[in-house]
């Protein structure tokens, strides 16, 4: 399926997406629920997920889709799928609702269990983080050619051995992560603390302005999925804290195990 990825339409449904959703952000006119697992969702969750749906619908009509705003398909079902999309039409709803701007469209390409493709679309600053297995990652912005990511963070990444620029979530961390930093604070590593909301994180390590990522709480699979391919395509990786293995996607149950991801050259047994 790689060799049909069709790779600008993909990118124009997700700016269609943002334009979408940042009719709402600029408006004003964002109506908050409560979902069971006590996150919020809005109105503009639903209909960026609404248009992407129908846009891959017409893209890939034979292949299915997990969304974070939907009701998706039994296991049983699902574990039979030789690939699949999986979305998250707005992820960060809380910086959303904050008007931080920190928030992103993720989608990305599974399969058997792994992401061979992602995309990550910023709509406020008009940036899109896209990689394909095997053919490296890229940054588009706004309308200009796209940039390959391993020499963007090659430029970005000549600082101290003996400094780490730690990211942590802007709405999520807690005190497993700071007991990580803790910990490699006393190891003697100068310890610069970035946070960030939503797939921003993934994509700035990626692009060697950050180092390491700490996720010690929840965390969904259309969060990391398509963080995980473009952060591969530059040399980085996200490994699980209890045996050392990239994470793995369309489980039985959609949450991930907690996991560490490493920028370029950044070694995991730190």
């Amino acid at each position: 399926m790689l060799s049909d990825l069709r790779i600008d339409p993909l990118i124009d449904l997700l700016n269609s997406a943002g334009r979408l959703i940042m009719q709402f952000y600029q408006s004003g006119e964002i109506n908050i629920q409560t979902k069971a697992d006590k996150s919020p969702v809005t109105n503009a969750d639903h209909s960026s997920n609404k248009l992407i749906l129908s846009g891959l619908s017409s893209l890939y009509p034979d292949t299915p889709v997990i969304s974070e705003e939907m009701d998706n398909s039994a296991y049983d079902i699902r574990k039979n799928w030789d690939y699949c999309w999986m979305l998250d039409p707005l992820d960060g709803t809380k910086e959303f609702i904050k008007r931080n701007g920190e928030f992103s469209i993720n989608l990305a390409l599974i399969h058997h269990n792994k992401p061979i493709a992602g995309f990550i679309h910023f709509p406020v600053q008009s940036w899109t983080y896209y990689a394909i297995e095997g053919k490296g990652a890229f940054k588009k912005v706004l309308s200009d050619e796209s940039y390959p990511l391993s020499d963007i963070s090659f430029q970005n990444s000549f600082i101290p051995k003996s400094r780490l620029r730690v990211m942590i979530s802007r709405s999520h961390s807690g005190k497993h992560e700071q007991a990580f930093i803790n910990t490699l604070k006393d190891k003697g590593y100068e310890v610069e603390t970035l946070a960030h909301g939503s797939a921003m994180k993934h994509c700035l390590i990626a692009e060697g302005l950050g180092d390491i990522y700490p996720k010690f709480g929840p965390c969904s699979e259309w969060d990391t999925a398509p963080g995980q391919i473009i952060l591969q395509e530059v040399g980085g990786k996200i490994t699980r804290c209890d045996n050392g293995k990239p994470l793995s996607y369309n489980k039985a149950n959609f949450e991930n195990p907690e996991f560490i991801m490493w920028g370029p050259g950044i070694p995991s047994d730190l």
